[in-house]
């Protein structure tokens, strides 16, 4: 029987219950009982529109909902069967529902596998996983609890928002049968019923949060290792970047910059001046961050153990301090969602990356991970008012870490520099996030493109991997093909492991160095696009990079495309990530496209045999559009330094929409960035501003198609014949 008593519909049949809420936005939550949601920050309304039920089913757009006599909910699309959910509690909660051999299932974070998880199994707790890192791992850093099912070109969407732990099956057990199991989360899911991937993914990323606005810079080159142990080896590896001419805006400092691995603390041997060291840097345009880690050391002569244990700030086991083991020994873990340690925490932070010049701060360990194995589930994490368990508190762990110091940096008025190895679905919006310990293996380098994708459509749009890998020894090929592979990934890091091969760009040959600075050149021309991309991100929840079916949602051969990636809705890379291979299969969707650095036309919906050397890589750009560019040649990042915007001109018409701001501030939130509308035809191109409240350094507009350009003074409502283009 179903209730009508407005919003939520509840359906009730003897004692099972279940009710769906209609909420703004195009979805709706089903549930027997509410998840607790305090832990996290969700944002959603409920619908004030009026919910009609005709013959025990409720119309939903195109979508028809109702149940049948074991509450199970039945979803019809356009009076066609769709899904239908179950709701059952057979050791645990569980959600399942059926599919065909023919539909695709993808979704769950940073599973190191392909696109479509049909047929796999997992868990949603996130592990500091150094084994395998392939389809039968699990688990792995980060639990995102969205899925995205794709049925006869039909797509849906399913988010559990309980940070308790969930097993996966999609299929492994019983054929085309997925099933989501808590023994402690109650059933509980958000249903995104929209028409196309791009309006489920952008609406599921409005109720976890949209990523935050990131720098410009941060889009540029970022170099890391496990071994920069001292301020010369630093020195010497920010200056062969310079001497070398290859772009570079960012290096990371891992764990040899502190004092016996205490988080807030500086090693005086190794580096005895790091605000002079940092400064140094700073004047050759490359900003230093920082890593700081989950686990503080149990040392009663360092402050911020003193803190944590006068304040109530350690998690416990049977009434007594946990005591871990982690990089400074012994150790305890704080409970970072306590009000004290998010000021505390914040403050330190603040304190130590002012005095000693640091412009970022890298979050890891904090899944959160004991040498000794995972914390004991006995493990409390409760503060005043609020019974928290290890199980509850895991997976968000590393979130509630984060926001101790998502704020500081608005103390400057700079967005944050923010990243993090252990995340949950709402993580996103305070903190951006890598991929974690990948290998220099070539698997690694094949799964990195659908990891990426996948952490992408799942909300953690701003991410990207190891470049090289981190861990292993690495060669020459892997690292040229990983760099082509990777190339338009949001955040692009170089990092590797102690006591390995070294992999920066000048670490091999001159061939090597060559091919590394090439492509980051034109990673570098394509950052106005890329930043267009990140606002659309920030205001949209539209990611940057998406797999190929987010852009043809209809077309069958791009569902399965693990190997090429769509950037925004005009730029398409097709690497190479088999060892020895020159030459490899690139499917183009329909359209013409052209190769974006030989101007070579293909025509899409079809495959293409294209040789791709060492040296080489696939990077096409839709016909008929506008690639906004920066000038060749740039070495950093500095946005009032740049004076001229490219335009690159492919097919015979075409426009975009460009976002400018000047790349650091907050400013942006106030209304100081410009939006300028550019559009081309067969007479030229014409451009205006349809905002303008950001002075631009612009100064000159030169204009590409085919081999011709012309560059003029950067003026509003100038039109630039095509005949002029010489």
């Amino acid at each position: 029987m179903i209730k009508e008593n407005g919003n939520p519909i509840i359906f009730e049949n003897g004692d099972k219950k279940i009710a769906v809420e209609f909420l703004v936005g195009g979805f709706v939550r089903v549930y027997e009982k509410k998840a607790k949601t305090d832990l996290i920050e969700i944002s959603y309304r409920k619908s004030n529109a009026k919910i009609e039920v005709k013959e025990g089913a409720i119309a939903y757009g195109s979508f028809e909902l109702s149940f049948d006599d074991e509450a199970s909910l039945i979803v019809k699309k356009s009076g066609k069967d769709y899904l239908v959910v179950k709701h059952t509690h057979e050791e645990g909660n569980n959600v399942s529902f059926s599919f065909n051999s023919e539909s695709h299932i993808y979704g769950l974070g940073d599973k190191m596998a392909q696109l479509d998880k049909k047929g796999y199994a997992y868990r949603q707790w996130n592990t500091d996983c150094t084994a395998r890192h392939d389809e039968l791992e699990p688990a792995l850093y980060k639990s995102l609890n969205f899925i995205l099912l794709e049925k006869e070109s039909t797509y849906c969407g399913l988010f559990f928002p309980s940070t308790y732990p969930y097993d996966v099956d999609l299929g492994l057990k019983e054929e085309n049968k997925a099933t989501i199991t808590s023994k402690d989360a109650p059933i509980d899911y958000f249903l995104f019923l929209e028409d196309t991937p791009k309006e489920i993914v952008s609406a599921y990323s409005s109720l976890v949060g949209h990523p935050y606005m990131v720098r410009l810079k941060m889009l540029g080159n970022n170099q890391s290792r496990w071994g920069y142990e001292s301020e010369a080896l630093v020195r010497e590896v920010v200056s062969k970047y310079r001497e070398n001419q290859i772009p570079l805006d960012y290096l990371h400092f891992d764990i040899f910059y502190m004092d016996g691995y205490r988080d807030f603390t500086s090693d005086k041997t190794r580096f005895p001046n790091l605000k002079n060291l940092t400064s140094w840097m700073k004047d050759k345009n490359v900003e230093a961050v920082c890593i700081n880690d989950a686990g503080i050391k149990l040392d009663p002569e360092f402050d911020v153990y003193n803190y944590c244990k006068d304040n109530g700030l350690i998690s416990t086991q049977n009434g007594k301090e946990l005591v871990a083991t982690v990089w400074p020994g012994d150790s305890i873990f704080p409970k970072y969602y306590h009000p004290k340690a998010q000021t505390f925490f914040g403050d330190k932070a603040y304190a130590f990356m002012k005095e000693n010049g640091f412009s970022g701060l890298w979050n890891d360990m904090n899944e959160p991970v004991s040498f000794k194995g995972e914390l004991p589930e006995d493990v409390d994490f409760s503060i005043p008012g609020r019974k928290v368990s290890h199980l509850e508190e895991h997976n968000v762990y590393g979130e509630h870490m984060i926001r101790c110091f998502s704020k500081i940096f608005e103390r400057d008025n700079i967005r944050p520099y923010l990243f993090s190895r252990a995340c949950f679905a709402t993580t996103p919006k305070y903190a951006f996030v890598w991929n974690g310990d990948n290998y220099s293996l070539w698997h690694h380098l094949r799964s990195s493109i659908p990891q990426v994708l996948t952490l992408s459509l799942c909300g953690a749009m701003f991410n990207g991997d190891d470049i090289g890998g981190f861990g292993g020894h690495g060669n020459r090929e892997l690292l040229i093909r990983w760099v082509e592979a990777n190339i338009l990934f949001p955040f692009f890091r170089n990092h590797s492991t102690l006591n390995t091969k070294a992999q920066e760009p000048y670490a091999y040959d001159e061939e090597t160095k060559e091919i590394y600075t090439h492509y980051l050149n034109i990673r570098y021309e394509l950052l106005p696009y890329l930043y267009n991309c990140v606002e659309e991100m920030s205001s949209k929840g539209i990611p940057m990079v998406r797999p190929l079916f987010y852009n043809y949602p209809l077309d069958e051969k791009s569902k399965c495309v693990n190997d090429q990636y769509m950037v925004g809705d005009d730029i398409m890379v097709a690497p190479i990530v088999d060892q020895g291979a020159t030459v490899r299969s690139v499917y183009f969707p329909k359209g013409n496209w052209y190769d974006y650095e030989t101007g070579e036309k293909y025509k899409g919906g079809r495959y293409y045999a294209i040789p791709m050397p060492l040296g080489k890589t696939g990077i096409y750009v839709r016909g008929n559009t506008i690639i906004p560019c920066f000038k060749k040649g740039l070495q950093y990042i500095e946005k009032e330094e740049i004076d001229t915007l490219v335009l690159r001109l492919y097919g015979n018409k075409g426009k975009c929409r460009l976002y400018e701001d000047d790349g650091k501030t907050l400013d942006y939130k106030k209304g100081k960035f410009n939006v300028y509308a550019f559009s081309f035809d067969k007479k030229g191109v014409t451009y205006k501003y349809i905002e303008k409240e950001y002075e631009s350094p612009f100064r000159t507009l030169k204009i590409k198609k085919g081999g011709k350009e012309a560059s003029i003074n950067f003026k509003e409502n100038k039109a630039v014949a095509l005949e002029d283009l010489k």
